[in-house]
């Protein structure tokens, strides 16, 4: 089975506009963007369409892949200085020669809309809480398995895990045999950004999959797990198009709508 997070995205994007509409609200949403990642690209386009879409005000700040850091947090504090500014959101990743996490840091809690800096829920973790939810898939007694420890993906996700009191097992892309993990786990969740780690001969059958990994490869978007392949073995996977990303900023744009409550 497939497991569309666009279908489940309208809806929620749908309750948004709706929202806006009914309270007449003038948001706006602020994205950096520094560099030339490809993947960055898409996903800043995504987010503006879909803010257009619903009613939300979009303004992106481009800056070059060699900004310093100084001249990076005077821009970021310029930004989330702005009153016409709800939230703000640094498209990752940054440069390697950026310290993201003081970037990150320097965005206001009261205009952090994807958890890194207050207590808001992880757009993330609630896009795989809403596929499970939607298709009816348990997570208790699994033998659950997530692939990379990131600030996106790997870590929010094993903190959700913990929260809930599960049993979980967290590996990074260079664990040495990953298959040997894989091969056994009920559910995998991995975001690695790594083109097509998981293949076919990595999973049980009946496994689900939630692939929330998107890299290029050959002028292709492609995710972590090898898709065509591996889709056979799987009771449920998400595709790299139309899977988590649509739901990641659905649940983006609804946390944008609990800052003004």
């Amino acid at each position: 089975m497939i497991l569309d997070g666009k279908k489940l995205a309208e809806k929620i994007l749908k309750e948004v506009k709706e929202e806006i509409e009914q309270k007449q609200l003038k948001l706006k949403l602020a994205v950096v963007l520094v560099g030339e990642d490809e993947i960055s690209k898409i996903y800043v386009e995504k987010k503006k369409k879909v803010c257009q879409k619903v009613g939300i005000g979009f303004e992106l700040f481009e800056f070059a892949q060699d900004i310093e850091q100084e001249q990076l947090e005077k821009e970021i504090e310029r930004i989330a200085e702005r009153k016409d500014v709800l939230a703000v959101v640094v498209q990752l990743p940054l440069p390697e020669n950026i310290d993201t996490d003081k970037i990150l840091n320097m965005i206001p809690q009261e205009k952090d809309v994807e958890g890194f800096v207050s207590n808001i829920d992880s757009p993330v973790v609630l896009a795989v809480e809403g596929l499970l939810k939607e298709y009816n898939i348990s997570l208790e007694a699994k033998n659950i398995v997530v692939i990379g420890k990131g600030r996106l993906v790997g870590k929010p996700v094993a903190e959700w895990l913990l929260n809930r009191g599960l049993d979980f097992k967290v590996i990074d892309k260079s664990e040495k045999d990953i298959s040997s993990i894989t091969k056994k786990a009920d559910i995998i969740i991995t975001g690695t950004g790594v083109p097509n780690l998981i293949k076919e001969d990595m999973v049980k059958q009946g496994v689900v999959i939630i692939d929330i990994g998107t890299c290029k490869l050959d002028d292709k978007v492609v995710g972590d797990v090898d898709f065509e392949n591996v889709c056979s073995r799987a009771k449920c996977i998400t595709p790299c198009i139309g899977g988590v990303g649509p739901l990641n900023i659905a649940f983006l744009l609804s946390n944008i709508l609990t800052k003004t409550k």
